[in-house]
C-alpha cells in the first residue's frame, strides 16, 4: 500500500528547518555531498512521469476508483469502493500526491527552462523550449484529469508552493478554455530541429511524437465539452487535426514500467500479495454478447471453469467473500504483467472521436470510417501488447502466466465489426461509438467512467437498487440487489467528493467552490455532463 504519511513527514521537515533556523552555522552543518541541490531537469521529467503514472494506474486510483467506477472490474471481498463508500485517507492523500509530486516537478522544470540564471544549465537535457513544452503538455493530461474526476479545483492559483497555500478553485469551464489555450501554446513551442529532451520515459526526446499528444490531448478536451459547447468543442478538434494528432499505435503515449521493484507496474506489485479485482460481470456479460475477440486479452479463464465468468458488481461483503476466485475471470495477463504500460492516451481514443466529430459535429470526414478504424486499431493494439508481454511470473490467484491470447486476426476482426450489435447503423451511431469506445479504453478505468457520465453508454450498468441475476457454471442462480452506500445515490456516480481535509486547510476556497458548483457529493454534474442522469 501507498505510504500514506507522505503529508507528515513534509510537516515534520518544515518543523526541524524552523527550529534548525537558530542554529549557528546551519548552511554548513546541515549540506549532505551525496545529495545534491542542482538536480538535472531530465531526472526531475522521470520523476514527475513516474509519480503521476503511478498514482493513476495503481490498485487505489485506477483500482478502487476508476475500474470500480466505470464497473469493469468487481471487488471480490471487501466490496465499499462498489457500493461507493470511499476511504477519506485515500482521497485526502492523493490529493497530495497529484498536486505535490509530479506537478510540482513539472512546474519546477518550467522555471528552471525560464529563468535566466538556470536555463543554460537546465539545457543540458534538452532544448529550454521542448522541456518546457512537454511538461506543459504533461500538466495538461494531468489537470484535466483532475477536473474530470472533481469539477472546479485549484488551477490558476495552484502550484505556487509558500507563496500561496490556500489556493482558490477555479470554475470547471474556465478550466477546460486555459488547458486548451495551454495545449495549443505548448505544443506551438516545439522546436522540431532542436535538441529532443533527456528523461523522457514517454517518448525517448521525441518531440515530434509530443507534438501529436499535445494535439491529440486537445481533441480529448474537445470531445468532452462537446455536449455543452459544440461550437468550441468543434473548432478544438478541427484545429488538433489540421496540425496532426496520433496517427498509427506506434504513436501511443505510454509509460512503461521495468521488470523489478520498484519500478515494476504497480498492479502487478499488488497482485503478489492480494487478489482484491475479478473482471465484473458488467464487463464479461457485454463483451460476451458481441463475440467480442477481446476478451481474453482484458480477462483470464477461471482456473476451474472454461468460459469466461464476470464477478457481480457491488456485492455486500458477506455475499462476495464466499465465491471463490477460482470460479470468475481474473484481470488478464497483459495488464497485470510487470512490465505492463500506463496508458496516457491511445491512437483509437483518437479515432473514436474523429468518428463522433465527423458524425455529430460537423466537422469534415467519414464516421463509419473512423469507427471501423477505430475497432481495428485498438486491436491491432491488443495483439501488440500480448507480442511484448513477458510470461512465468507469479500471480497469487494461480492464474497461469504462461498462456497469452492468440493474436486477433484480420478475419476476426471483420466478422465482429459485421456483428448485428456492432455493425455501423448511422441512425444508431451515437450508441455505436460510445459503446466501442468503452471497450477499447479498457484498462482505463477514469477515461471510462468519464465518458459514460457523458454519453450514458454502455447502459448496462448497474444502478443502486437493481436486481442482478449471478450465474456460475453448475451452480443456482442467486439474485442479489445492488445496495449502494451513498445516501439517495440512485446513479453512477458523477464526480468524487473534495478530500475532507480541504475542509480545514483550505476551508475558504471549498466553501467558495461548493457554493458555485453545487453539492460536494457524488450527485453534482460537473460542467461538460448533460444531466440524463
Amino acid at each position: 500500500m501507498k505510504n500514506i504519511h507522505k503529508k507528515l513527514i513534509g510537516l515534520s521537515f518544515i518543523v526541524l528547518f524552523l527550529f534548525g533556523g537558530c542554529t549557528k552555522d546551519f548552511e554548513t552543518m546541515n549540506i549532505n555531498p551525496n545529495e545534491p541541490t542542482d538536480v538535472p531537469t531530465a531526472y526531475l521529467l522521470t520523476s514527475a512521469q513516474k509519480a503521476m503514472c503511478t498514482d493513476l494506474w495503481d490498485e487505489w486510483w485506477n483500482g478502487r476508483l476508476g475500474m470500480l467506477f466505470s464497473q469493469m472490474w468487481s471487488q471480490t471481498s471487501y466490496t465499499d469502493e462498489s457500493r461507493y463508500k470511499m476511504r477519506d485517507g485515500v482521497i485526502n492523500n492523493y490529493w497530495i500526491y497529484f498536486y505535490a509530486s509530479g506537478l510540482e516537478d513539472l512546474e519546477r522544470i518550467i522555471k528552471l527552462n525560464t529563468d535566466a540564471e538556470t536555463k543554460d544549465k537546465a539545457a543540458a537535457s534538452g532544448a529550454n523550449d521542448n522541456q518546457i513544452a512537454a511538461a506543459r503538455i504533461l500538466k495538461v493530461w494531468m489537470f484535466q484529469i483532475l477536473t474530470d474526476i472533481w469539477g472546479d479545483i485549484p488551477y490558476s492559483e495552484a502550484l505556487k508552493g509558500a507563496e500561496n497555500v490556500a489556493p482558490g478553485y477555479d470554475k470547471q469551464q474556465a478550466i477546460y478554455a486555459a488547458l486548451l489555450t495551454e495545449v495549443t501554446a505548448a505544443r506551438d513551442l516545439i522546436k522540431l530541429d532542436q535538441d529532443g529532451i533527456l528523461g523522457d520515459i514517454i517518448y525517448n526526446g521525441n518531440m515530434a511524437k509530443w507534438k501529436k499528444f499535445a494535439n491529440s490531448l486537445k481533441m480529448r478536451l474537445g470531445i468532452r465539452m462537446s455536449k455543452v459547447d459544440p461550437t468550441g468543442a468543434k473548432a478544438a478538434i478541427e484545429e488538433a487535426l489540421a496540425s496532426g494528432p496520433f496517427g498509427s499505435i506506434d504513436d501511443n503515449a505510454v509509460f512503461t514500467y521495468f521488470d523489478g521493484v520498484p519500478n515494476n507496474n504497480p498492479l502487478n506489485e499488488n497482485q503478489k500479495i492480494r487478489s482484491d479485482f475479478a473482471v465484473s460481470q458488467v464487463l464479461i456479460e457485454f463483451l460476451k454478447g458481441k463475440n467480442d475477440p477481446r476478451i481474453g486479452f482484458y480477462a483470464n479463464l477461471p482456473n476451474d471453469l472454461t468460459e469466461y465468468v464476470g464477478f457481480p458488481y457491488g456485492m455486500q461483503p458477506a455475499a462476495a467473500t464466499p465465491i471463490s476466485n477460482n470460479v470468475v475471470s481474473m484481470p488478464g495477463n497483459i495488464i497485470y504483467a510487470p512490465t505492463a504500460s500506463t496508458f496516457l492516451m491511445l491512437y483509437d481514443e483518437v479515432e473514436f472521436i474523429k468518428a463522433e466529430a465527423y458524425n455529430s459535429l460537423g466537422v469534415a470526414g467519414n464516421a463509419e470510417q473512423a469507427y471501423y478504424d477505430a475497432i481495428t486499431t485498438s486491436m491491432d493494439w491488443w495483439n501488440y501488447l500480448a507480442s511484448i508481454t513477458q510470461t512465468g511470473w507469479y500471480r497469487i490467484d494461480g492464474n497461469n502466466t504462461n498462456i497469452l491470447p492468440e493474436p486477433i486476426t484480420p478475419t476476426q476482426m471483420d466478422e465482429y465489426m459485421a456483428g448485428a450489435s456492432v455493425a455501423w447503423d448511422p441512425a444508431n451511431a451515437e450508441k455505436l461509438i460510445a459503446e466501442q469506445k468503452y471497450i477499447a479504453l479498457y484498462p482505463q478505468g477514469l477515461q471510462a467512467w468519464f465518458e459514460y457520465n457523458r454519453t450514458s453508454y454502455p447502459n448496462v450498468l448497474i444502478l443502486p437498487g437493481a436486481e442482478v441475476v449471478y450465474h456460475i457454471e453448475g451452480v443456482t442462480d442467486t439474485v442479489y440487489t445492488f445496495i449502494s452506500t451513498a445516501v439517495d445515490l440512485t446513479t453512477v456516480p458523477l464526480r468524487l467528493y473534495y478530500p475532507p481535509e480541504e475542509q480545514d486547510l483550505n476551508g475558504a476556497s471549498y466553501s467558495a467552490a461548493v457554493a458555485s458548483q453545487g453539492p460536494d457529493n457524488f450527485r453534482t454534474h460537473l460542467w461538460w455532463q448533460i444531466p440524463w442522469n
